[in-house]
């Protein structure tokens, strides 16, 4: 650096910049954190933090002090408080001299909602303010319930919630859902408890993951183990896979939920149609269910979208898949389904999603 004043200018920028970053040291620790950084940590000191583990061919290769950094795509293990997690960064090596440099984490984050995301969550995490509401699904003629479905629900601390569409999608690729799907499976155990005495002895009880979900190192065992500590049986789990983000590895994902699929778990993949990948996936996916898109529903008086409807059920019917249309809410909707051969629905025209709570106060 030329001088003082451009060395000034330089920090100020880095201070400022919208993606949170870091500077880390060998020992774990965190020597600095800027504003976006210390944003979505909610740090109030930098002893709050520490990198717990980073790839080991980044560390201590800062190459040459004449030349260009390095940098490598790479997650890191944070510890933050009570919590541990991963998250995509990218982990420049500026070198200072021959030997030493400055690693400096920037944290992949892209606009200012993916921050609010981030920190929310935490926030979520730490302050246990995470929630399940359920929503039947049922027999579209006999209106029998063949399952339920656990909606997430993040409380914003005020007294409301905070949306998932504006908070999913940017962290699902991150090992913060990971957390959240743990979080989850804590509420699910206690509505498992009671789930035969308020009258869904038969009934599938699902939980929705992500893409991402699927390729965590630890999916299969998070899940089997939950099936064995709760002794449940067959079909009386599942989960709905959502397709927001297009799988890495199909290879791998199909091996996750064949082991599933031996547990017993019921895989449902979720929002079919929204994505580009859909029949590959039921062709490569060892799925049980396909659950139709709402927005199939909302628009099934028009003849094209019927024809793409009535086309998914004869699909399902001879692979010999159940399917459900999500976000029926009329009869007309209702009996156009029926009509287009989808037998199960789930929508607010059968019910809305209520909390476990409610459903005990109406048994009794």
């Amino acid at each position: 650096m030329r001088s003082e004043k451009e060395l000034k200018y330089l920090t100020k920028s880095l201070l400022h910049h919208p993606s949170p970053y870091i500077i880390y040291e060998l020992d774990g620790s965190i020597a600095w954190a800027n504003l976006a950084a210390n944003y979505i940590f909610n740090l109030s000191s930098l002893d709050e933090i520490s990198v717990v583990k980073i790839d080991d061919r980044v560390k201590g290769d800062f190459g040459d002090p004449e030349s260009i950094a390095l940098y490598y795509d790479t997650p890191i293990e944070i510890s933050l408080r009570e919590i541990n997690f991963l998250m995509r960064t990218r982990v420049h090596m500026i070198p200072v001299d021959i030997s030493n440099g400055i690693m400096l984490i920037e944290l992949l984050c892209s606009s200012k909602e993916g921050l609010d995301a981030l920190r929310n969550t935490i926030d979520c995490i730490e302050n246990h303010r995470i929630e399940l509401a359920y929503q039947k699904q049922v027999n579209l003629k006999t209106n029998e319930v063949t399952g339920l479905e656990a909606l997430l629900r993040l409380q914003d601390g005020r007294g409301g919630y905070l949306r998932n569409d504006q908070i999913i999608p940017q962290i699902e690729g991150e090992s913060l859902f990971s957390l959240v799907v743990l979080e989850s499976l804590v509420q699910l155990a206690k509505f498992l408890e009671v789930k035969d005495k308020i009258g869904f002895k038969d009934a599938t009880l699902y939980l929705n993951v992500s893409a991402h979900t699927i390729m965590h190192p630890e999916f299969c065992s998070i899940f089997t183990e939950f099936v064995d500590k709760h002794n449940l049986k067959d079909n009386q789990f599942g989960l709905e896979v959502t397709e927001t983000a297009e799988l890495s590895d199909i290879k791998v994902a199909s091996d996750s939920l064949k082991l599933l699929k031996a547990k017993g778990i019921k895989i449902a993949l979720d929002d079919f149609g929204a994505g580009y990948a859909s029949l590959k996936y039921i062709r490569e996916l060892p799925i049980d269910v396909v659950k139709l898109d709402k927005h199939f529903t909302f628009n099934i008086s028009d003849p094209t979208t019927a024809r793409l409807i009535s086309f998914v059920s004869e699909v399902c019917e001879d692979l010999n898949l159940e399917m459900i249309g999500e976000g029926i809410e009329t009869e007309e909707e209702k009996n156009l389904m029926i009509d287009l051969g989808c037998k199960t629905g789930q929508g607010y025209l059968m019910h809305r999603p209520n909390f476990l709570e409610s459903f005990k106060v109406k048994e009794s």
